[in-house]
């Protein structure tokens, strides 16, 4: 209504705003818009966007970590997950995958190869814990590919045993993890490919309402679009993609993949928006330097230069460039560079989902709502990111462009 719009704007002329908290909230109406490069009078719930029939926040919340392993870790997630429910960042993401350690994963690989092994157990552990901690929000799971699941029914059966672990009687948005890519037996010419067979499962989910909304991982614009076909013949429609995304890596395929998504009416969710820490600004040289861990050497190269590891080739002073633009806009509009390159990527179209370990995390990241770049500082960065010769490649076990599938790791390509 105008009369809100109206003494909110005179209450701030009057200087009342400063001297009368109260009154602050109680005037505190969306009286602006959100204009690029300026501030709007928003939380959470109010900076939102669809992903199909779901109203979401403009930033997810990644789960991947959300696995305590003391009564400490317990607690610490506990509070985390009540703090994001009561800043409205209500939408969580997580996996049937996730929880299950890299070596846990080599049974269900080696039952793949024909072997007579137990493949029973792909993780689930963070699903059951977001029982609890996910009650009241909107979250997100993943079917996980496997040579063993050969059929639809697969599909409704691991979807079917995820509600069950969720506690819900329908899962909000269903994904499928990533293109069919684990193929043991590649090496002899032998290929299966289900992608088409999975497409049909997620169909069969949403006609029997386990599922309000289907969405798929990885996909590159020619495998999102076939998806998209497909499950439409079925009368289905395609809710979501998500993909990595972050301005350390935008070309090997990521760009194109939004751009595509955007045409086809397709939301699209980034993982690794911060690239593991590296646009925080919270990881140094001194932090870094002596560890041993894989993880660790590969953000030391990423930050400084040097060859090896999963980050490849980087040249000397290594993501530096950037992080200097990226400071100089978090400087300018007011923000942290974990604020800004949150909301670049809001800015490009697509949802972030951060991972958030403590209550403090959770308030950062709700930094990133309520607020939009200008054109001019994302072309800033743009242009500072295409400066750099080489991209994000992840650390350790954790690849932006492949999964650690038991026996190795298989790769995909966006483009």
């Amino acid at each position: 209504p105008p009369f809100p719009r109206i003494f909110a704007q005179f209450v701030k002329m009057a200087g009342l705003l400063s001297m009368c908290p109260v009154l602050t909230l109680a005037v505190n109406v969306r009286y602006d818009t959100a204009c690029p490069g300026h501030t709007f009078s928003t939380t959470a719930r109010d900076d939102r966007t669809r992903i199909g029939t779901l109203s979401v926040p403009q930033l997810g919340i990644g789960t991947i970590a959300w696995t305590p392993k003391t009564d400490e870790d317990e607690s610490r997630i506990t509070s985390v997950a009540r703090a994001a429910k009561s800043a409205g960042l209500n939408f969580f993401d997580t996996a049937e995958r996730y929880g299950a350690s890299p070596a846990s994963l080599i049974p269900a690989a080696l039952a793949g190869l024909g072997l007579p092994i137990d493949s029973s157990y792909l993780g689930g552990d963070c699903e059951s814990n977001l029982a609890n901690w996910g009650d009241g929000a909107i979250v997100a799971t993943k079917f996980t590919p496997t040579p063993w699941r050969r059929t639809a029914r697969s599909v409704v059966d691991a979807c079917t045993e995820s509600a069950k672990r969720l506690g819900v009687e329908q899962i909000d948005l269903y994904q499928v993890h990533m293109p069919d890519i684990i193929q043991p037996f590649s090496a002899l010419g032998i290929m299966e490919r289900k992608d088409a067979v999975y497409w049909d499962g997620l169909a069969e989910c949403y006609h029997r309402g386990l599922v309000a909304n289907v969405g798929v991982s990885n996909y590159g614009p020619t495998l999102v679009e076939q998806a998209q076909e497909a499950l439409a013949r079925r009368g289905v429609p395609l809710a979501s993609n998500q993909i990595n995304f972050n301005l350390l890596y935008r070309r090997q395929g990521s760009l194109a993949t939004l751009e595509r998504c955007s045409e086809l009416g397709v939301s699209v969710l980034a993982y690794y928006p911060l690239a593991m820490g590296l646009l925080t600004s919270k990881l140094t040289l001194s932090k870094l330097q002596g560890k041993r861990d894989a993880r660790s050497k590969d953000l030391l190269r990423y930050l400084d230069g040097g060859s090896g590891g999963t980050a490849g080739q980087v040249p000397e002073g290594g993501i530096r460039p950037l992080l200097a633009v990226l400071h100089t806009v978090a400087a300018r509009v007011g923000k942290t560079p974990a604020q800004v390159s949150l909301n670049w990527i809001i800015c490009k179209g697509a949802i972030p989902i951060p991972g958030a370990s403590s209550p403090l995390q959770v308030e950062e990241n709700l930094g990133a709502l309520g607020w939009r770049l200008s054109e001019a500082d994302v072309s800033e960065l743009d242009q500072a990111a295409d400066k750099l010769a080489f991209e994000f490649n992840g650390c350790g076990f954790q690849t932006s462009d492949s999964k650690f599938v038991g026996y190795g790791f298989e790769r995909w390509q966006l483009d």
